[in-house]
């Protein structure tokens, strides 16, 4: 007990960073060769098989080895000299990755603290050390497998950060990791670490002390590389939610995207996306279901590909290439407005399907709100991604004119609110369509009315209709009680006698007869000319009054 205690006495005082510039080179010898000692007679340390049916084999030397790492952990800190020393010792490096394969998959308590002791070890030789990164990242790389084997999360988030401090900022270490046949495999493994509660659709606290490397040693990868092509066809679907997850974390916590996200993955998200883009149109058929993993994938890829190019012009300008991406865009923008369009008032909670226009007027007319779902804002997105990879491209542009686009994103500048600002993004595609575009700025200009908005329904709920006058000016106006559809029991509307009072809709228009009272019809919408007149509107209907002296004939 002696020796334990006079090496948990040294470990304690190797804290003070005025002992460990004076700790002598022979003291640090004398440390190492405790555990080589132990090590090499493999007497004085349990087996594996006697670790985990508990059997007692001299447990004070399992204890020894333990304070040996902590005292030369210690020591490292702060303090390059003794980074040097340690590192130049005969067979350091051996020592600790034997015991570290030993206690690779034990559950014993104590060797679990003497294996995280040997990792923070390894963790404060390679800080801010670059010639022992290069030293020991060759030593980690053909072990890197069952370095992973350890159950325990404390451990395996030391294991994170001593890969985390070999690989930051070295692209050449990143790529041999890469190129390892067992990465894809620890990566997994982390993913699995970093996954959340399935009712949850983020990443587990980044604040969490055993997986706040985790973290970390993915985003280094994401950076450098193509991790994401040869992934994507090795993980599950959970694990790619996670992943995906981390992107969206990384990219929207930094200034540059492309620091975060290195082209070939960005290029790698682009294709998966084209090619599973479709699946969202199956939220459609999933109001009020849990969310898809296809689907939720996607618009995840989705939201990676918008905050990516709205912060690099390197990256917009790669994948404003690839016409294929603005293609499948284009194409789901159709699908999913045409679907929108024949699914109002058939499904869903709110008598519209998950790709439903909800327009204002239902809120704050009726007093309802719409649940939320998935897909809200998919509509949104696309116009914005859209927008982003016509800027200043003129074959971009001429391909949304070909296939319909500039009408289709005219159609989505009315509010809706599962689509928070899609009518500004929508006026953003429309000038970026426009921008150095004569041919697109002909086709909007010899764009012809084609008549009103299938929005009859919705407006004649609320006692009102929209119609075009002889002018080609459209106009709104009450209807009759008996063709208006049922109200709901909070809803109000303006009743057919005389002596019906003001709502808190529009005032009606007086009529041109002084003596003329108010009349129950809604007012006219005024038209977009400043200096219109009344004549330019419907007519008031005439009242009793008016109708006995010869008025309306």
């Amino acid at each position: 007990m002696d020796a334990i205690e006079n090496l948990k006495d040294l470990s304690e005082s190797l804290k003070s960073q005025s002992i460990r510039e004076t700790v002598s080179r022979h003291d640090l010898e004398d440390v190492l060769g405790q555990i080589a000692m132990l090590m090499s007679t493999g007497i004085d340390l349990p087996t594996l098989a006697e670790s985990q049916t508990g059997t007692k084999n001299r447990p004070s030397d399992i204890r020894l080895v333990q304070f040996c790492y902590k005292a030369l952990r210690n020591a490292c800190v702060h303090c390059k000299n003794n980074q040097d020393i340690i590192i130049s010792l005969p067979s350091i490096l051996d020592i600790v990755f034997s015991t570290l394969e030993k206690f690779s998959q034990t559950t014993n308590e104590e060797e679990i603290k003497t294996v995280r002791c040997s990792v923070q070890l390894l963790g404060n030789l390679v800080a801010g050390h670059q010639l022992n990164q290069a030293k020991i990242f060759q030593k980690l790389l053909p072990n890197i497998r069952w370095l992973f084997d350890q159950t325990d999360e404390l451990y395996v988030s030391y294991v994170c950060m001593l890969l985390h401090t070999c690989i930051t900022g070295n692209n050449k270490h990143i790529v041999e990791l890469q190129s390892s046949p067992e990465f894809c495999t620890v990566i997994k493994y982390v993913l699995d670490l970093l996954h959340t509660d399935p009712d949850h659709d983020h990443v587990r606290d980044r604040d969490s002390l055993p997986l706040e490397w985790a973290l970390y040693l993915v985003q280094d990868v994401l950076s450098c590389g193509d991790i994401i092509e040869s992934l994507m066809h090795t993980i599950g679907s959970a694990q790619r939610l996670t992943l995906l997850d981390i992107m969206l974390n990384a990219l929207e916590d930094c200034d540059s995207a492309v620091d975060k996200l290195s082209l070939h993955n960005l290029v790698a998200i682009s294709d998966d996306f084209k090619k599973s883009c479709h699946t969202i149109l199956d939220l459609s058929r999933a109001t009020g279901l849990p969310p898809l993993t296809e689907p939720m994938a996607a618009l995840k890829e989705l939201e990676i590909l918008i905050t990516t190019l709205a912060n690099c012009s390197q990256s917009l300008k790669c994948l404003q290439q690839d016409t294929s991406l603005l293609k499948s865009c284009i194409n789901l923008l159709h699908s999913v407005h045409s679907i929108g369009k024949e699914g109002e008032g058939q499904l869903g909670p709110d008598g519209f399907n998950a790709f439903s226009s909800v327009h204002k007027i239902t809120k704050t007319l009726a007093g309802t709100t719409s649940s939320s779902n998935t897909a809200d804002g998919v509509k949104r997105d696309l116009i914005r991604l859209v927008a982003n990879l016509v800027y200043q491209h003129k074959d971009n542009q001429h391909l949304v004119r070909e296939m319909a686009g500039i009408e289709l994103i005219l159609d989505h500048t009315s509010i809706d609110e599962r689509n928070p600002y899609m009518t500004q993004w929508s006026v953003l595609a429309i000038r970026n369509l426009c921008e150095g575009n004569e041919e697109n700025k002909t086709f909007i200009s010899q764009l012809k009315h084609q008549g009103l908005a299938n929005n009859s329904k919705t407006l004649t709920q609320y006692g009102v209709e929209a119609d075009i006058n002889k002018d080609g000016k459209v106009t709104v106006k009450g209807v009759p009680h008996h063709s208006r559809h049922c109200l709901p029991h909070h809803s109000t509307v303006p009743t057919d006698t005389a002596a019906s009072t003001p709502t808190d809709t529009v005032a009606p228009v007086p009529t041109d007869t002084a003596n003329s009272t108010p009349t129950d019809t809604v007012a006219p919408v005024p038209t977009d000319t400043a200096n219109s007149t009344p004549t330019d509107t419907v007519a008031p209907v005439p009242t009793a009054k008016d109708n006995m002296k010869g008025k309306g004939q």
